[in-house]
């Protein structure tokens, strides 16, 4: 009977996490949006929620190191993915020529020193959560642009980038601060007999 009362009680506890995170981003939306996610960018958090896990963060708690190493971990790995998202933008407008293979080819170029990034130690070798944050860039500069009002008015290419980054970022970080409280949480009595 602890063990369904335990999980029912830590069940609750990321159930409402999960709620202030939409309440916020309800919020925000309220507000005019965090750059052009004007209908919302929960759904990055989430993502960067499940990615925080992916960065070491988790290993690091169960070592009794600092939970909040995650959240800048994750942090870097979502804007070294923005660099790499803008750098295959960037180098497709440049071999632009080559019409449909532009931005296959830009891809092919960037990623192998992307994924040499592997080699390196923390906080930049989180390869997955750099895709991530390229994915999560890449869908926004690909549909936000045809949503009347995503961007400034006149903005400039950069300042279009600038505004996603900003945007994505902030989302990262809502979903790496609920990843560290789902950790701290995790580390309470009542969840370890879970275990």
């Amino acid at each position: 009977m602890t063990f369904a009362y335990n999980l029912v009680a830590y069940s609750i506890s990321i159930g409402v996490l999960a709620a202030v995170i939409q309440v916020i981003d309800q919020f925000a939306v309220g507000k005019g949006g965090i750059g052009p996610f004007k209908a919302g960018g929960g759904w990055v958090s989430f993502q960067a929620w499940a990615l925080l896990f992916l960065s070491g963060a988790f290993n690091a708690a169960e070592a009794g190191t600092y939970y909040w190493k995650g959240i800048i971990w994750t942090m870097i790995s979502y804007a070294l993915g923005i660099c790499a998202a803008v750098a295959i933008f960037e180098l497709a407008a440049i071999i632009g020529k080559t019409g449909f293979w532009a931005v296959p080819i830009a891809l092919v170029i960037v990623c192998i020193p992307v994924l040499f990034l592997q080699l390196t130690s923390a906080p930049f070798n989180y390869v997955p959560a750099l895709f991530c944050g390229a994915g999560v860039f890449f869908a926004g500069m690909s549909y936000f642009p045809s949503i009347p009002g995503s961007f400034k008015d006149g903005a400039s290419k950069w300042s279009n980038y600038g505004q996603m980054a900003i945007g994505e970022l902030f989302y990262c970080l809502l979903g790496g601060i609920a990843g560290v409280v789902t950790l701290w949480w995790a580390s309470l009595e009542f969840v370890t007999k879970l275990n």
